[in-house]
């Protein structure tokens, strides 16, 4: 008598609802509570594939790095107990970024609940559920196979709501081995609205319409837009390319949204906030135009804001002046953001793809002639500001310095990178370096963790970056003090043979804080061995190059971009060079800006 293929096991039914729902591979530690599980992953075209961390602090990441840069979600596994408390760090930090992970724990067996049980993270152990409920949207342990369906489906739709948060789901291991028949229970798929809410107010976008006519009947031409990692949800990159050529309004974006607009279009502004560029900075703070003695570079009038909750970053440390004389017109999915982090005058809540749409409707494009008429007038403007440099210290970038500068190895790499590689930038004063100097030409090619942003979170964001997009290069930057925390995780691209770039800004100190340490004592701590990240990495079975002098860059890069595995750059970086955040120093510097 043959098996009745309709009959599964629930560890193989929950992997093909994660299957079904496009995401087709699990990042995982192998663990005695999750077997039943690992038995069910295969190597085929319709399996799900299971990638092997170092550990589950890893694997959580990559899932994260997976999520971010596939635009779906990433799945990770591991055991109850002390598997499930390595992942809280990296589930925390994809609940502040809003990223959507799933995390699967195998628990024990439901009769050892409480019994001084090896590993008992039962409600009556460590009680893995409390542990997870602050860092996740919905955290629940199965309590029998038949719920299995209904559980998965409220999950999905948790995880992928309006707001994108983890989830995690425990299992007892009996359970992954009962069965569940799929014509009684089919898999849950979430249709694409589902995944992709398409609200619209209406009455607010009416408000914002009618606000732009206003502004430019009265001559308030210098409009400008600052563009969050809302619009990266929304797919918005082309809606928002065709409402800015229609009408000549440039673009700012924040650094968790570079390259939702690209940055080499004519009309680019770059980063604002935090390693922003000179030109975002003099568009939306007109008191810095000043301050540079650039008194002909006149004030922004009307802002825009798209899919951003106008946080401490993306607000130059909230400083009260951006505040543009016809208002911020602020459009967001979450009404719970108006006015939180920033006072905004007209909010409007709005999938950023469905509020551009309706504004370059054919009935609207009539309604904003005045708006077009003021065309030549933001181009002018526009010019003023990018007759200056775009970055500060542009100088930096021919810089033959040695120890390196790290601009010229962001420069470098620029130069020979492809246009499609993805950049996973990681926490420290490198990420200043890549924020700023890096220009990103689409959207998802250069993802870094921006609220909670924990040193290391790159190297196996990564490889599930990697694991995402396997025809697209893939480049981690990343400093020596962050390969103390996850660095392990090359010997997980190297296992399963994933070409990823590692370029290391080894300066032998935790860069950001050695920067700023006032006494002796201070820089000691905060100063590091120089260790030898290139034998670190061919120990875990990649490969790698030391650059001590910028005239070594192009032909490191050329390696690392044919390596057939994880391949480090270890550039030796001078640790003194003071991070490209100007203005993010003067606001420092002069805290009654913010205050006025």
């Amino acid at each position: 008598m043959q098996d009745d293929p309709t009959t599964m096991p629930v560890a193989r039914y929950v992997l093909k609802a994660i299957q079904a729902n496009g995401v087709d591979h699990v990042f995982m530690v192998p663990g005695g509570v999750v077997d039943p599980f690992l038995n069910q992953f295969g190597t085929g075209d319709e399996d799900v594939k299971a990638i092997v961390a170092a550990s589950e602090t890893g694997a959580a990441y990559m899932a994260d790095g997976y999520a971010r840069a596939s635009g779906r979600f990433g799945v990770c596994m591991g055991i109850g107990g002390p598997g499930t408390a390595n992942m809280i760090g990296p589930l925390a930090t994809a609940y502040t970024d809003e990223s959507p992970v799933l995390a699967l724990a195998g628990e024990i067996p439901t009769a050892w609940n409480g019994r001084g049980g090896f590993q008992d993270a039962s409600e009556a152990g460590l009680n893995d559920i409390s542990m997870l409920s602050p860092v996740t949207e919905m955290a629940m342990k199965v309590p029998e196979a038949d719920m299995v369906p209904h559980l998965l489906d409220r999950a999905f739709r948790t995880m992928l709501g309006q707001s994108l948060r983890p989830v995690s789901l425990s299992f007892p291991k009996e359970i992954q081995t009962q069965t569940l028949n799929s014509q009684q229970h089919p898999v849950p798929v979430l249709h694409d609205s589902a995944r992709t809410p398409r609200a619209f107010d209406l009455k607010g976008a009416e408000q914002l319409c009618q606000g732009l006519i206003q502004a430019s009947e009265q001559g308030k031409a210098n409009v400008s837009i600052l563009v969050g990692s809302g619009a990266i949800r929304a797919e918005a990159t082309q809606a928002l390319i065709t409402f800015a050529e229609t009408y000549q309004i440039p673009v700012a974006t924040t650094l968790k949204a570079k390259g939702v607009f690209p940055e080499n279009h004519p009309l680019s502004l770059g980063v604002f906030g935090y390693s922003g560029t000179q030109h975002a900075t003099l568009a939306l703070l007109h008191q810095h135009a000043l301050a540079a003695g650039q008194s002909e570079i006149a004030d922004n009038q009307l802002l825009l804001v798209l899919g951003s909750s106008l946080n401490q970053r993306d607000t130059m440390r909230w400083d009260r002046a951006l505040t543009p004389e016809a208002g911020i017109y602020q459009a967001d999915l979450d009404i719970g953001i108006f006015d939180k982090n920033f006072p905004v005058q007209f909010p409007i809540q709005g999938d950023v793809s469905a509020v551009l749409d309706w504004l370059t409707m054919p009935v609207q494009t009539e309604r904003l002639k005045p708006l077009q008429a003021m065309n030549s007038r933001r181009q002018s403007w526009l010019r003023t500001i990018k007759d200056l440099p775009r970055f500060y210290e542009p100088e930096d970038l021919n810089s033959h310095a040695v120890p390196m500068n790290p601009a010229r190895v962001i420069a470098e790499l620029q130069r020979i990178a492809p246009k499609d590689s993805v950049m996973i930038g990681d926490s420290g004063a490198h990420r200043a370096f890549a924020g700023h100097y890096w220009q990103c030409d689409g959207p998802r090619q250069y993802l870094t963790a921006t609220a909670l942003a924990p040193m290391g979170w790159a190297i196996p964001a990564g490889v599930g970056a990697k694991v995402a997009n396997p025809d697209h290069p893939c480049v981690v930057i990343t400093g020596d003090g962050c390969m103390l925390m996850n660095g392990i995780e090359i010997q997980t691209a190297a296992r399963h043979q994933l070409p990823l770039v590692v370029l290391v800004i080894n300066n032998s100190a935790l860069g950001n804080v050695y920067l700023r340490a006032e006494t002796d004592n201070a820089k000691a701590l905060t100063t590091l061995a120089t260790h030898d990240w290139v034998a670190f990495s061919r120990a875990l079975g990649g490969d790698g190059i030391v650059v001590k002098c910028p005239e070594e860059l192009a032909q490191a890069f050329d390696r690392a971009f044919t390596a057939k595995g994880p391949f480090v750059i270890d550039a030796r970086c001078d640790p003194n060079i003071q991070t490209p955040v100007n203005p993010w120093r003067q606001e420092l510097a002069h805290p009654d800006w913010s205050e006025s």
